[in-house]
């Protein structure tokens, strides 16, 4: 006698839809809202397949939500490696963005999703050795706006120069140092808006340069003579650093603008 065939199993948004009852966009909006489990473990994918013996359930908390566009703002360790691709792999984005790594001052009061990890945008990404501010978002908008050369965004550096021989006590050279920082740099046959540079200690500097593209501050630093040892990104228009360790991240707030 043969057996009876298993059923095949089937989508859980369908699942879920006929269970509740409600509509498949429903079901969908619930199960990418981290409000589902199978056999008591969270499913974020309303296309994972479910058998009939399995328990489908969903929060008693849950509630239809529209699943807006995230933006990140995290403070990269210097020395931590970058992925070659854009949108970052959900994988490495997944290993970055850890729970444990979540700054515990969010205010935000986002759950966080596997699909807030999902095409991730790095805007004007540092090169590995740097350090500092940087934003990975998934609205295009907010994108283009920081990494468009032409922006009006500025972007605040702290940059650590290699000493050199009385470079300290020579206040000529280091005058010169800054004049030749301020002028004009060249960025595919367009001027960029000028650097404002200062020093804040002896072998330190401030650069404050409005759509600043990868590469801008070495080079401004070779041109004027000096080797920067240390690049560290301190803000983005008006989104800083403050308050957030190395290596952590947070939600960019809802009234928060670049």
């Amino acid at each position: 006698m043969n057996q009876a065939a298993r059923p095949e199993p089937q989508r859980l948004a369908k699942r879920l839809a006929n269970q509740l009852p409600c509509s498949r966009s429903d079901a969908e909006s619930y199960i990418a809202g981290g409000w589902v489990r199978v056999d008591g473990q969270v499913v974020e994918e309303p296309m994972a397949r479910v058998h009939d013996a399995q328990v489908v359930t969903l929060d008693a908390k849950a509630k239809l939500e529209s699943l807006e566009s995230v933006t990140l703002i995290w403070h990269k360790p210097s020395g931590q490696a970058m992925p070659d691709a854009s949108p970052a792999p959900d994988a490495w984005a997944a290993g970055v963005f850890t729970a444990a790594n979540r700054f515990k001052g969010d205010r935000s009061g986002i759950r966080p999703l596997k699909m807030h990890f999902h095409k991730l945008f790095p805007a004007a990404p540092l090169e590995s050795r740097d350090s500092g501010l940087m934003v990975f978002t998934q609205n295009p908008g907010v994108a283009h706006k920081i990494s468009d050369t032409s922006s009006q965004i500025e972007h605040e550096w702290q940059v650590r120069v290699r000493g050199e021989a009385g470079l300290q006590d020579d206040a000529d050279r280091r005058d010169a140092i800054i004049k030749s920082l301020q002028k004009t740099v060249f960025f595919d046959g367009w001027a960029m808006p000028n650097a404002k540079a200062s020093w804040q200690s002896e072998l330190r500097l401030r650069l404050a340069i409005k759509g600043a593209v990868t590469g801008q501050v070495p080079h401004l630093c070779k041109r004027a003579g000096v080797q920067a040892t240390g690049i560290h990104r301190m803000r983005l228009g008006r989104i800083g650093l403050t308050g957030l360790p190395e290596g952590e991240w947070r939600y960019l707030l809802g009234y928060e603008r670049f």
